[in-house]
């Protein structure tokens, strides 16, 4: 579901487009890191709305990648990005209560109208700066370079060094529009991986029409609906087997693990697969979860993250990630991929790879 979804999208809203850090700073008044980090983490008193242009480039694009975007005050979002050719081009409109992704190039269109789908794909300025803070404040070392304009903008500027070369987010710095903190260019390292975007015209407190927001579909447009293409449903271990259709491992209760419960995911379209997903807990509080499905039989090769190690799990290769966090182990075993999130800090990979060696197969 997600590899549709960030298709379509593009990294214009993965990365750092849209951030409106809320609060406003007095004429002439110079910030240190922390109090730039700290009026953006307070309350904006009304959403930023804006008229905006800007242009992405990637190390993994040759052709860079122009976008526009319209927010209102309200929460309803437009957003077009088009790359070296009209072809390449993604639409994404939010308006309220429906949100449509459209791609020209397959001629598709994914419609939703889960709510939770909507704030997902349509996060407000202030949330982004959250996330972004909040993933940095730990790893990265702060300070302020000589101010700048961009977009003809007073900015500050903002640089973000990693302490670990091995941070999932490397080195990263922001231009922060003096008046209102919204990022004016962001460069965002990640392994070898580079995106910088930088906006070449902003107008804000601009009001749309509604009709902005109003999507129009050429004809013989495939619209699929986003929210047929996953349900959910809870089964026990048996009808979990079944549905993947091959034998596949899992952690039998004991006395120090109980499952939580164990659900189903049916993907459609693209992936077109069968997701278990089983939580397991220790009196009562989250421990781990095991997610497994069928291997698919054209696989791309996975980019390599920072921080990630190879590992031995019951006899066969594996890897391990431990990122601000984040604690992961992946392995794939007689066709099946098999992935364990620990949920748990008291919890260490020795751990739960000594349990994996007592996995019981369920056919």
């Amino acid at each position: 579901m997600m590899k549709i979804i960030n298709k379509l999208l593009g990294v214009a809203t993965v990365s750092l487009l849209a951030f409106g850090l809320g609060a406003c700073s007095e004429d002439g008044n110079q910030y240190s890191p922390e109090q730039v980090i700290n009026n953006a983490m307070k309350e904006n008193e009304e959403p930023l709305s804006y008229y905006a242009e800007a242009t992405m480039k990637m190390t993994a694009e040759a052709d860079n990648i122009q976008l526009k975007e319209w927010r209102s005050k309200d929460g309803k979002v437009k957003v077009e990005t088009e790359g070296a050719t009209a072809e390449e081009q993604n639409i994404t409109v939010n308006d309220g209560e429906t949100i449509t992704m459209y791609q020209a190039s397959t001629k598709q269109a994914f419609v939703s109208d889960d709510g939770e789908m909507l704030a997902t794909m349509a996060p407000s300025p202030k949330e982004q700066a959250q996330q972004l803070l909040k993933m940095i404040g730990d790893s990265h070392t702060i300070s302020i370079d000589e101010n700048e304009k961009i977009a003809g903008r007073d900015a500050y500027h903002l640089v973000a060094k990693a302490n670990d070369k091995d941070t999932l987010f490397g080195d990263q710095e922001l231009w922060v529009d003096k008046e209102n903190w919204f990022v004016l260019k962001s460069i965002s390292q990640s392994g070898d991986n580079k995106v910088e975007i930088e906006y070449t015209k902003i107008e804000f407190n601009k009001e749309f029409p509604d009709e902005t927001f109003v999507i129009e579909l050429p004809d013989g447009t495939d619209i699929q609906d986003l929210d047929a293409m996953s349900s959910t449903s809870e089964v026990t271990i048996e009808e979990a087997a079944q549905s993947v259709g091959k034998p596949i491992l899992y952690f039998p209760e004991d006395k120090n693990l109980k499952i939580g419960k164990i659900e189903m995911d049916d993907i459609k379209g693209e992936l077109n697969r069968v997701e278990i997903n089983i939580e397991y807990v220790r009196e009562e509080i989250p421990l781990m979860s095991l997610s497994l499905f069928k291997s698919p039989e054209n696989t791309e090769e996975d980019m390599k993250m920072p921080g990630e190690e190879n590992v031995e799990i019951r006899g066969i290769e594996g890897t391990v990630i431990e990122m601000e966090g984040f604690r992961n182990l992946f392995w794939v075993e007689n066709g099946v991929n098999y992935s364990i999130l620990l949920n748990n800090p008291d919890v260490s990979f020795e751990e739960v790879i000594e349990w994996a060696n007592d996995m019981e197969l369920v056919e």
